[in-house]
């Protein structure tokens, strides 16, 4: 028996590769039997990208890039203090500097020994500053309101409170219990000035002074190491002269003299 040969058909003509074509169920090799013939597909239509798709990609590539930006971006010294103060104008003036505190035991300082004139004058000037002026807007931000019965500055100053620099009612009360701790040893020759003659009311004020500066030492809570240098009589003592990242009190100082507003 004589084998029959497959006989195979292109599944569509070589000359109609490039489109589609339906035929009737009776396969008529007619040209009549081509029912419909798409319009050719353009090969370059599948390459235009999705709008939606470019969108979330240029989305994705932006967010990546701010995430870098914040993760890398070093905040100055500035924006850290306004980051971590309560709002002051002052806060313009706050640069940071280092330094070695100078105060061993056998230290000298203008502020340190018992009364002079000198020592009088350098503590005065230290410590006696004009006031500034806190605008309306910035009272809630200080926990504070109107219905607090705060002072206003003169009329013709502004609209704004009363109000001092916080570091220099430290220093005052430093320079009170100072006053009182000489006064008490028979160091001055009369009542010195801040001080009175009740003696009930000297130690109302430096039992307050105190109290103002236990808040403010453990409020601001330094952590630096204070390390232990071996020698000496007794074999090992405290470093006192430690190093420090401060705030140049010169600058805070130099601002207060050029832009108090209230005397």
């Amino acid at each position: 028996m004589e084998s029959q040969k497959a006989m195979y058909q292109p599944l569509m003509p070589p000359e109609s590769k490039d489109c589609e074509c339906l035929t009737d169920d009776s396969r008529s090799t007619n040209d009549d039997t081509v029912l419909l013939r798409h319009q050719p597909k353009h090969k370059w239509k599948r390459w235009i990208p999705n709008p939606v798709n470019g969108m979330l990609a240029v989305l994705i590539i932006l967010t990546c890039g701010l995430i870098v930006a914040v993760l890398t971006h070093k905040q100055s010294d500035q924006q850290c203090a306004r980051q971590l103060s309560m709002w002051s104008p002052a806060l313009d003036a706050v640069e940071y500097i280092q330094l070695d505190f100078n105060d061993a035991f056998n230290s000298t300082s203008i502020y340190r020994g018992p009364p002079t004139p000198e020592r009088e004058e350098a503590w005065f000037n230290l410590t006696y500053k004009h006031a500034i002026e806190v605008p309306p807007e910035r009272l809630r931000g200080l926990n504070r309101s109107e219905a607090d019965h705060l002072k206003h500055v003169p009329p013709e100053v502004g609209t704004g409170y009363v109000a001092l620099l916080e570091v220099f009612h430290q220093l005052h009360c430093l320079n009170m219990v100072r006053m009182y701790t000489w006064h008490l040893a028979g160091k001055y020759p009369g009542v010195p000035l801040g001080l009175s003659d009740n003696e009930l009311k000297n130690r109302l004020h430096a039992d307050h002074c105190l109290e103002a500066l236990r808040i403010s030492l453990m409020c601001w809570g330094d952590v630096t190491p204070l390390l232990v240098r071996l020698g000496g009589p007794a074999g090992a003592r405290a470093d006192f002269e430690t190093h420090h990242k401060c705030r140049d009190f010169n600058k805070i100082e130099s601002w207060i003299e050029e832009n108090w507003t209230v005397v």
